[in-house]
Formats: C-alpha cells, sequence, structure tokens
C-alpha cells in the first residue's frame, strides 16, 4: 500500500496503519528483525537494572512503590509490581536514565516506549514471546514512520521519544491487549494528541520521565481503548492532524503525510534505519567526539598523560542540544560534549558501557573538573544543522604531535553478539547468576513468556 491510494480526507492513513499493524504476524517477520528485538530487550532489561542508583530512578521507584497500586506488573530490578501503567511509566524511565538505549538520526529509533510496554503490559497479560516481539515490532514501525514525515517538529524544539512514543506504547500495547483495528484507531486517537516533549528538558530529571511518560501515555491508551474508550479515530488525516500540529507544513523540513504509508508491507523501519546501541551512557550527540578520542588514543598508542589538550569542532545543534561546559550533575554531565572527552582524560580507554563520567560526583569531581580545563568546545558558524553532522577532534600531545580525526555521523557501532551481551552483563551485575538466566531467555525468546524475563529481575 502507498500513500497514493490512501484517502486523506476520510481516515484512510489511520485506517491503513490501523490495519497493518494489527495483523503484523510473527510469522511474517524477517528473522533480523526478530533478532534485533532481542538483543535491544536484553539491553534495556540491563539499563532498567542498572539505573536503580541513578537519584531520579530513586526517586522514582519510591513514587511507585508508596502508590500502593494493585500488583500487575514488576518495576524490572525493583522487586516489586505496581499497576500496568506505572510499571510502563517507571520501566520506561530506568531504561532512559543512564542515557544508554537504542539511538539513530530519525525520531523513532530509540525503541524504549515499545520495549518498555510490551515488558510491562506482556508481565500483566502472560504474554508469550512471539506476541511480545511480533507488538514491539508494530510499535516500532509506528513510531517510525511518524518519525520519518513529522521530523521536522524536532527542529521547533519537541523531543523526538517523546513525540511518537506515545503512539508506539499504544500500538505494542494495543497488540497484547489484543485490540482490533477500530479500537487500536481509538487508542491511537487517545495517545497521539498526548506526545510532544521538549529538548529544553535536557540535562536535568525532566529528560529521563520523556521516555517514560509517553510509555505509559500509551499503555494507558491500550487500556482504555480495550475497554471501549473512544477518541478521534483518524487523528492522522485531515487538517489539524498530528503532523501539521507538530512538524508544520513550513520550514525546510515540512510535514510529508506520504511517508506514513509509503511502502508499507515492505522493509521493516526496525531493519532499515540502522538503530544503533549505544555504548556510552550519555546524549547521541557526545558520541562522535568520544569515540574521536578513543580512536585516537587506541591507533597512536596515546596515554592520557600524554595528552596537552583536545579541541572538539561540532556543528550548532549538537551545541544546543549538549551545551554544558561545566556541569554540576550527573544530568548535566550526559548532555555535556566536554565532559565526555574529559572523562576519557582521568580514566583512559573505557570498558564498555561507558559510565563513570555521568553522574553527581563525576561531574564535581576535581579530577575531571580539572580534565575539563584540557578539552574546548568550538562550535562551527551557519545555521542549526540537525542530526549527526561530522565533528572533529584534534589531539595536541605534550611531544608537540597533533593528531586529528574528523567522524562523520554515527560512530562505528558495528558490534558482534557477544559484545552486546557483554555489555549486558556489565550493566546487569546486580542480578547476580540471573544475569546469565536473563540472557538465555531473552534470546530465545520465542519459548518463553515476558514473566520469564521480569521474575528474574526481582
Amino acid at each position: 500500500m502507498t500513500a497514493g491510494t490512501v484517502a486523506l480526507d476520510k481516515g484512510g492513513i489511520t485506517r491503513a496503519l490501523s490495519e497493518y499493524l494489527v495483523g503484523l504476524r510473527f510469522e511474517d517477520l524477517p528473522d533480523r528483525a526478530v533478532e534485533i528485538v532481542k538483543i535491544f530487550t536484553l539491553e534495556a532489561v540491563g539499563h532498567m537494572v542498572l539505573a536503580h542508583n541513578q537519584p531520579v530512578s530513586k526517586m522514582l521507584v519510591e513514587y511507585a512503590r508508596e502508590l500502593g497500586a494493585v500488583p500487575q506488573a514488576q518495576i524490572i530490578g525493583g522487586g516489586f509490581k505496581t499497576s500496568v501503567a506505572e510499571a510502563a511509566y517507571v520501566n520506561g524511565s530506568l531504561a532512559h536514565a543512564d542515557e544508554l538505549e537504542s539511538y539513530g538520526t530519525v525520531p523513532g529509533s530509540g525503541l524504549v516506549p515499545p520495549i518498555a510496554a510490551g515488558l510491562a503490559v506482556g508481565d500483566f497479560k502472560n504474554s508469550s514471546g512471539r506476541d511480545y516481539i511480533a507488538a514491539v515490532v508494530a510499535g516500532v514501525e509506528m513510531q517510525g514512520r511518524l518519525g520519518l514525515s513529522g521530523i521536522g517538529a524536532c527542529d521547533r524544539g519537541f523531543m523526538g521519544i517523546s513525540l511518537v512514543g506515545p503512539a508506539a506504547a499504544a500500538v505494542t500495547g494495543g497488540r497484547l491487549f489484543a485490540l482490533d483495528a477500530d479500537r487500536l484507531r481509538n487508542a491511537l486517537g487517545t495517545a497521539l494528541p498526548l506526545g510532544n516533549g521538549s529538548t529544553r528538558g535536557c540535562g536535568s530529571m525532566a529528560h529521563v520521565h520523556e521516555a517514560g511518560v509517553p510509555t505509559r501515555t500509551g499503555v494507558l491508551a491500550a487500556q482504555m481503548a480495550a475497554r471501549g474508550f473512544t477518541s478521534c479515530v483518524d487523528f492522522l488525516d485531515g487538517a489539524h492532524s498530528w503532523g501539521m500540529q507538530y512538524a508544520g507544513l513550513d520550514g525546510s523540513r515540512p510535514y510529508d503525510a506520504d511517508k506514513l504509508t509509503a511502502g508499507l508491507g515492505g522493509e521493516l523501519f526496525l531493519v532499515s534505519q540502522g538503530i544503533a546501541p549505544k555504548r556510552y551512557g550519555s546524549c547521541g550527540l557526545t558520541h562522535q567526539t568520544i569515540y574521536g578520542t578513543i580512536e585516537l588514543m587506541r591507533e597512536h598508542g596515546v596515554e592520557p598523560g600524554d595528552i596537552a589538550h583536545i579541541e572538539l569542532v561540532v556543528p550548532p545543534w549538537a551545541d544546543r542540544i549538549a551545551p554544558f561546559r561545566d556541569p554540576v550533575s550527573g544530568e548535566q554531565a550526559k548532555f555535556s560534549i566536554r565532559q565526555g572527552v574529559a572523562g576519557l582524560l582521568v580514566g583512559g580507554i573505557p570498558e564498555l558501557p561507558y559510565t563513570h563520567a555521568f553522574d553527581d560526583k563525576a561531574a564535581r569531581d576535581p579530577r575531571y573538573v580539572a580534565a575539563r580545563e584540557r578539552v574546548t568546545v568550538t562550535v562551527t558558524e551557519g545555521e542549526s544543522v540537525r542530526g549527526f553532522a561530522d565533528q572533529t577532534v584534534t589531539m595536541t600531545l605534550d611531544d608537540g604531535r597533533v593528531l586529528t580525526k574528523v567522524v562523520s555521523s554515527l560512530e562505528d557501532t558495528t558490534y558482534t553478539l557477544d559484545e552486546r551481551v557483554a555489555m549486558f552483563a556489565n550493566t546487569a551485575k546486580s542480578l547476580g547468576a540471573k544475569a546469565d538466566q536473563v540472557v538465555d531467555v531473552v534470546l530465545n525468546l520465542e519459548k518463553h513468556t515476558v514473566g520469564d524475563i521480569t521474575a528474574l529481575t526481582n
């Protein structure tokens, strides 16, 4: 089905997407899509477990505990259950707290909302692994198509994961609540108007729950639709639709409704978009300079003590999203291009995932403060460049040598399965021997239920 066959004035887009997403079957999924869901689910569980040390995570977990809600779904790593919507909220926030979630160049590449929604609803409904995988693929497809069509919304300051995540969680949750296409349209009509978020939250705790809120929003929308709750069933169609409201029809990247249905039924967004796992616990726009610095150190056998100074040249967009030169908290450190590189001058080439530079202690530690004095950030002139434009690392050594590396777009993100499992192990150490069991269950999820995963995180 293509956009040219859709009747925009009669609910064609919303109906076409809903019917396709409800009808997507596990048996029809390419092996690659199944593999991607498994490994990103494994990593998300590890991130949720690791995040419990974060101040914001402790706050949200305690909030859920004090709520005393009906125990429906597990707080991953928390040792208790809460209502399915609140589990979606807290788990979605936990998965984002260490900034280790998946990322890419298009809104919809952040997989927290569909995965966290799938784990919460799947735990509540005792869903099979096969149903969970298909539901997550459907949710990612929904959010990816929104991201492609409405990417201009990010130019206006909307946070991508918050913007498209409610619909993804509604689709994933809706699949596991067994919604038909008509009820899914009602779930989308409930969730889509509530997506927004703001890049102004970067560097504060608000950024963390900008993953949890859309997850809860979508799950709640699916729950209510399952009960017969009604909404605007063609919110992706016609005047004042989702894309017109958030992305608009002007600017350099106006809303393109055709992309919502173009190639529907062909290659999946999850497979086509090169969605990458993070290896560093910070904003994706800090990764290019971190990667470039590590590569120069590795290629030339450079130790931290050999480096006199590092200059980082970044585009305006990167500086807009990660602007903190002298962070005073872990939240700011995660959005500091300077801090990410300074941490390498303190600890050298890190074990992955690299997280030691991005907490409250490191932001204020005199060693990191001193290291930041050896790092300068220069912003290129011109209009703000959206996305992962080139960033340059120029390293001056004590012996006078000058080393330079230009990092284009995302850094090299090709990992073996064993490497990704090893990174999971480094995030899930608090699970002890259960961590190996989680790996076995998730990588063989077709033979298990979602509850088999969540039970191992008690």
